[in-house]
């Protein structure tokens, strides 16, 4: 019976030590609340073009907008023609957007959590 007792107490002290450590070895972390990704853009670049591929898009239930994605970022443009507003920047790669029933809000996959969701 001792010798089951000192196994379990050796048992014991290395959960709690590999519990423990894994406390020790976080960092403190620089991030503001409202950051999602722990990365920080170090150039940026402007593109002007007027076709894409590989694209998702979705018709607004009004039949007024156009939503898509190009590049991981979220564009939506009327649907008569124009300029194009961008809806998403960022790091983050978002993709298949797509209108609410009642028009009023978009959802689309995001990696900016750290891994793909639906936002």
């Amino acid at each position: 019976m001792s010798k089951n007792m000192g196994s379990n107490k050796i048992t014991l002290l290395l959960a709690l030590s590999f519990l423990f450590s894994g406390l020790w070895a976080q960092e403190k972390s620089n991030k503001k609340e409202g950051d999602t990704l722990p990365l920080e853009a170090e150039r940026t670049f402007t593109i002007s073009t007027s076709e894409g591929s590989w694209m998702s898009l979705d018709v607004s239930p009004d039949g007024q907008n156009i939503v898509f994605d190009f590049l991981g970022d979220l564009y939506q443009l009327p649907f008569s023609g124009g300029k194009a507003t961008q809806l998403s920047t960022g790091l983050a790669f978002d993709a298949q957007p797509r209108y609410s029933p009642d028009g009023k809000s978009i959802v689309y996959t995001s990696d900016k959590s750290g891994g793909e969701g639906i936002w």
